[in-house]
């Protein structure tokens, strides 16, 4: 029997969970164009990834169009939703690997920048939303590096920090679980690089969510 050095995990959604790139950066690109900024690829949003849009549209507009931001969130938040599900995957071994966590006595959460109900409609359409004791949006909350996401499943739960490791693939989230007094564990296939991760010192770096299980550890 392997000793359970974390009861409970802690996701952030896009970039840990799901690949979701393409359908985001798709619908960003889509405002853009409608804003007349049509020099960007998909590829140049993917590092965005995960971060609010006010952050997003600031970086990618020019000082000069920022007053143009509100338009961009909106035009996103029209074209997205209905399109959020076109391309988006989740990542090899995440429900073997979340099922693997549920039967080992873990209690799963998910704390993203998305909304609640965009979370729920990705989890729904991949038959995982019952794996989770609860999928936590920012929902008129301060954003990740800011812990008040990990600290409202926390909170809910009934969860205590010293038991519980936060996993995600941005700056943000490991700085967020830093900031929640939890573990974090960064995984290298998101939206940054492992140098990148390392230099934030999380707890532990992953290449795959299947090596989750052996930090977590459980019967």
């Amino acid at each position: 029997m392997t000793v359970m050095r974390f009861r409970n995990i802690i996701f952030d959604f896009d970039g840990t969970l799901t690949d979701s790139r393409r359908d985001i950066a798709g619908a960003q690109l889509w405002a853009l164009r409608e804003l007349g900024f049509h020099h960007y690829q998909e590829e140049d949003l993917f590092r965005l990834i995960g971060k609010p849009l006010q952050e997003t549209f600031e970086r990618l507009l020019p000082r000069e169009h920022h007053p143009k931001i509100p338009d961009a969130i909106a035009l996103y938040a029209e074209y997205y939703p209905p399109r959020s599900l076109n391309t988006t995957t989740l990542f090899p071994g995440v429900p073997e690997t979340l099922r693997s966590l549920r039967e080992r006595g873990h209690r799963l959460a998910v704390a993203s920048t998305k909304k609640g109900a965009g979370i729920q409609r990705v989890t729904d359409h991949f038959g995982i939303t019952s794996l989770f004791d609860r999928l936590q949006g920012s929902d008129g909350i301060a954003f990740k590096p800011a812990p008040d996401v990990i600290h409202m499943v926390l909170e809910n739960e009934g969860w205590q920090s010293e038991d519980t490791l936060m996993v995600g693939d941005t700056d943000a989230d490991i700085l967020a679980g830093k900031a929640a007094s939890v573990a974090t564990c960064a995984v290298t296939y998101g939206a940054l690089s492992a140098d990148e991760l390392s230099a934030l010192h999380p707890d532990y770096v992953i290449d795959s969510i299947t090596a989750l299980p052996a930090i977590a550890g459980g019967s």
